[in-house]
């Protein structure tokens, strides 16, 4: 609190991913109220039923390349959904915790230019999100759409042929059938947008988290260059005793702050390592099915489609780049401003002091998960790999 009031950052923390994941329940709170137990259970029900029905109607379809792919690429982004939402539900008194340290420590620094530095990273991630979550929706509206677009066609032009169901899914007979279609139908619906909040949540507040950690981050290289600053150096040729000591005490405290969001930073690491490393996984492989539906589909709704999707696809995968080359590049930076300081006027006492936080700040803070560390280069890579699969499939076609 700022003279009583909430500080600039309060308006925007997390403002996007919050209400992606109170629509699924897994927003992290504490007590977890019983509505949002009765939605993610809702939620995860009807991602799972996706998840498992369209990768067996892949599975079973493998003779035709286009409709096994129809139904693996919506089918894998669900099944990496379930494990999102078990992920979350299950920690959220960890997640909970997590979010009210972050929050502790952005609310305390009070300066002007800090709170806007802090306001301008979190529009940038809350903006990123909310592009996430319109072609998410996108995709899915464009899926629930083209059933009924042709069924309407098909009317209109007296052809054979009934509405079918916006995936290409395995279900028990009865459930396609009317009186059940229908139903099966909205709860398809559901399971699409589900899967969007889902992702929207989690891949945005990832993102958010990132930005808020690099805003820690930008936070001690202002207060590093503030301590120096203040003490109007220029006009001395070595700073005295009482100056030094003033030194080392306002670089304890911000020893204790960069320590608390190197913590976050590994905390964070250490709860995203599984989504993190699926969501890798998986992505080569539906930006590469994506990118093939629209070059074999002979249908221009499917086309649109799935152009929709592979946007959606990489907004997801850049989010996870991003974030993670901004907490990087921003904890390496600590030890460029460290160095750029006017440490030679200091005693030995405390240039032994800037140096310890100097070697721990080289050593550059990372989102590092098992075979891949989220950065821009790693975007890059991912991309070339997909463009490879493409190449390798098309000798095969």
């Amino acid at each position: 609190m700022i003279d009583g009031r909430e500080p600039a950052i309060a308006a925007h923390f997390y403002r996007i991913p919050r209400i992606s994941g109170q629509i699924v329940g897994i927003w992290p709170q504490h007590p977890r109220p019983c509505h949002a137990q009765i939605l993610f259970m809702f939620a995860l029900a009807v991602v799972l039923l996706g998840a498992v029905g369209e990768c067996l109607y892949g599975f079973v379809h493998l003779d035709n390349l286009v409709t096994a792919l129809e139904a693996f690429c919506p089918g894998t982004t669900k099944a990496v959904c379930v494990l999102k939402l078990c992920v979350f539900f299950g920690s959220h008194r960890r997640w909970h915790a997590w979010v009210q340290r972050l929050r502790g420590m952005l609310w305390a620094h009070h300066r002007p230019e800090g709170q806007q530095m802090l306001e301008e990273l979190s529009t940038i991630a809350n903006r990123l999100s909310l592009l996430l979550l319109s072609s998410g929706t996108m995709t899915n509206t464009a899926f629930n759409v083209q059933p009924l677009i042709m069924g309407l066609y098909r009317w209109m032009s007296q052809l054979p042929g009934q509405i079918e169901l916006p995936f290409n899914i395995i279900l028990p007979a009865f459930a396609v059938e009317q009186p059940l279609f229908s139903l099966s139908y909205v709860l398809l619906t559901a399971s699409g947008a589900c899967t969007v909040f889902a992702f929207s949540f989690v891949d945005g507040f990832f993102l958010c988290s990132c930005m808020y950690i690099c805003g820690g981050f930008r936070l001690v290289q202002q207060d590093i260059r503030r301590v120096f600053a203040d003490l109007h150096g220029d006009t001395v040729e070595v700073f005295t005793e009482s100056m030094n000591v003033d030194i080392r005490r306002r670089l304890g405290v911000i020893v204790e702050r960069h320590n608390a969001i190197i913590d976050l930073c590994t905390d964070l690491t250490r709860q995203f390592t599984v989504i993190v490393l699926m969501h890798f996984l998986s992505a080569a492989f539906v930006l590469c099915s994506t990118i093939l539906d629209i070059m074999l589909n002979t249908s221009s709704l499917s086309g649109l489609t799935y152009i929709c999707y592979t946007v959606a696809a990489l907004t997801q995968l850049f989010l996870y780049c991003y974030g993670g080359n901004h907490v990087s590049e921003s904890s390496a930076a600590v030890a460029d401003v460290l160095y750029d300081i006017e440490w030679y006027k200091c005693d030995a006492r405390t240039r032994k002091m800037i140096l310890m936080i100097l070697r721990r700040s080289q050593r550059a803070k990372t989102i590092a998960v098992p075979f891949f560390t989220p950065s821009l280069m790693a975007f890059g890579s991912i991309l070339s790999t997909a463009g490879s699969y493409i190449t390798l499939l098309k000798t095969f076609l």
